[in-house]
């Protein structure tokens, strides 16, 4: 039995994926899943740099502004649905694009990883708190060496040792390559112009009046503790308006957590051998996505 087709367009967060993603879809008369954790959530527009209607120019994007800000999203949900929408679009002969940059959604999809429920993984770990406290914890994430940097808040290093469990157990499972048929491409450029592309992203987030988006969802009666408000942009207005932190503070900080994301979305990526990455640095937009198409077209020609 073949493979279902697939053309995956990843890289770190202002790299440029989603307007590539846009124009080959729409060239090929195809479609985009969203491989963004945060852009499913509906009135989250402005913080997750969601992809707005006008700008799909006709492109159907699945996975984007399809929950309320109060359900949970994991890679699990995000497999399942994604696996749905792969297999009904090869039935109607197309092949969609997956889009994004959420390491784990993407690595777990194109890698068949087997999600399991996450409580009894939780469980154990409040039970260590029970027993031994903050120190049993760290004494185990000091242990674990997929773990660089350990919290110092409970729930935070509780969900690092979370994940670092389930990633060793998803690894242990997975295939040894990609169970689609078609590339992966990486977008990198110099890691400067990068930061400089992600600060002036999120002043534009704050022109277009990031601020009022928080607070409409507060009005609406979205609870801060949600998954959805821990995405970086959110969390840090949410400081801003309770007053521990001045909204230009709210700013820079924001800034400078989406660069540290960046790079650990890179890091993350370069445990994945089978990209093709693309570098764009000093080139026109015409030239590295003719890069892109001719990978893509040599993927699917060299059958």
């Amino acid at each position: 039995m073949s493979k279902q087709r697939l053309i995956t367009i990843l890289g770190p967060t202002a790299s440029g994926k989603s307007d590539l993603g846009i124009y080959l879809a729409g060239k090929m008369g195809s479609s985009i899943i969203s491989g963004d954790a945060f852009q499913v959530y509906k009135g989250m527009d402005i913080g997750t740099a969601k992809v707005m209607p006008e700008e799909m120019h006709g492109v159907t994007h699945y996975l984007v502004d399809c929950l309320e800000p109060t359900e949970p999203y994991s890679a699990a949900i995000f497999s399942e649905k994604a696996r749905g929408y792969i297999r009904t679009e090869n039935q109607k002969g197309r092949i969609p694009f997956l889009v994004g940059g959420t390491g784990m959604y993407i690595e777990g999809l194109l890698e068949g990883f087997e999600f399991r429920d996450r409580g009894s993984t939780r469980r154990k770990w409040l039970e260590l708190y029970e027993k031994e406290g903050m120190a049993g914890l760290i004494a185990a994430a000091e242990k674990n060496p997929d773990i660089k940097t350990i919290p110092v808040d409970k729930q935070r290093l509780i969900r690092a040792l979370e994940l670092a469990e389930d990633r060793k157990k998803q690894t242990a499972g997975k295939a040894a390559a990609p169970v689609y048929e078609g590339p992966v491409i990486g977008i990198t450029m110099d890691r400067q112009k990068l930061y400089e592309r992600i600060n002036q992203r999120v002043d534009l987030m704050f022109a277009q009046g990031l601020e009022q988006e928080v607070r409409a969802l507060l009005h609406h009666g979205i609870p801060e503790d949600c998954q959805a408000f821990k995405g970086i942009g959110y969390k840090e207005v949410l400081l801003a308006l309770h007053g521990e932190i001045t909204m230009e503070e709210a700013r820079e900080l924001i800034k400078k957590n989406t660069r540290h994301f960046a790079k650990r979305q890179l890091t993350w990526f370069r445990h994945m051998p089978y990209i093709q990455w693309v570098d764009r640095t000093g080139r026109d937009k015409a030239d590295w996505y003719e890069e892109v198409e001719s990978i893509i077209h040599s993927a699917f020609s060299a059958q």
